[in-house]
């Protein structure tokens, strides 16, 4: 806390004074046990912050940061805060809050259920910080992160989260129609059935993503083949829609269709032209 901060600081300088007439060893013993017992109040603090739960209207993420002067939250659900893909940090993209100045920023978010990596970024990427309170861990391009999952039973309306792209999560081949070679040009395909390709030999889940299924996260699962590529094929009606693949629940483009948009979180969501 800013408050408990402050409060520590005043006790070390009266610990300090006192011991002004008393030998230095002294005066720097009650430096020392002022300090610890700080130390000891907010640790207290830290330790009683749960990990990210589920409430009203999203999931709840807390930490505690009394001497931030702003904290975001990044992660694989939000790109990173807009650093994936070599984008550059947006201090604006899921600001945590702490209107009271105890130092306990918080921030709830309607995640959809799935596996999302994340990170508290303090200062405007002074330090990228991992969930003290949450034991859970993934690791991502090297990099160990705290990892939340959230389940299917979840009683809020989640959002679709769109602004990860997973870099090297695997090749897809071009969208085609089905039963025909990929077409010259991938983003566009003809009205009738329409099949989705992703080469992910690793994953062990992938599902297709965009405005023809309202952006759901699990309602459209790709096949899992003996060569390692995820197949689906849809009953699209023209019309041109944006997607993303979900594999493992991380959001990441079709790396073989070159036609995009920018998502919200400084990220590309693929388009598909159907005619």
């Amino acid at each position: 806390m800013r408050r408990v901060d402050t409060r520590c600081t005043m006790i070390a300088a009266r610990s300090a004074r006192r011991g002004g007439g008393a030998p230095a060893a002294f005066a720097l013993l009650a430096l020392v046990v002022a300090l610890s017992s700080c130390a000891g109040i907010l640790s207290a603090i830290e330790d009683r912050i749960p990990p990210p739960h589920e409430v009203k209207d999203g999931m709840l993420f807390s930490y505690y940061a009394p001497s931030a002067r702003f904290v975001t939250l990044a992660g694989s659900f939000n790109n990173w805060g807009g650093t994936q893909g070599g984008g550059r940090y947006d201090p604006t993209i899921d600001r945590m809050e702490d209107p009271d100045g105890d130092g306990i920023w918080t921030i709830v978010l309607p995640l959809p259920p799935g596996r999302h990596q994340y990170k508290f970024v303090l200062d405007g990427g002074v330090r990228w910080e991992q969930d003290p309170n949450n034991p859970d861990k993934a690791t991502e391009g090297g990099f160990e992160n705290s990892l939340i999952i959230v389940p299917q039973t979840v009683r809020y309306v989640s959002e679709a989260v769109t602004g990860t792209v997973l870099g090297g999560a695997g090749e897809s081949k071009p969208i085609a129609p089905a039963g025909q070679p990929p077409a010259g040009e991938p983003s566009v395909a003809k009205a009738g059935a329409v099949t989705f390709e992703l080469s992910a030999p690793d994953a062990s889940q992938v599902f297709v993503a965009g405005q023809f299924n309202g952006w759901d996260p699990s309602a459209d699962a790709l096949v899992k083949g003996d060569d390692g590529v995820f197949r689906i094929t849809l009953d699209l009606p023209p019309g041109t829609y944006e997607y993303k693949f979900v594999v493992d629940g991380t959001w990441t483009e079709d790396p073989a269709n070159p036609e995009s948009v920018s998502d919200p979180y400084g990220g590309k969501n693929s388009v598909l032209t159907v005619k």
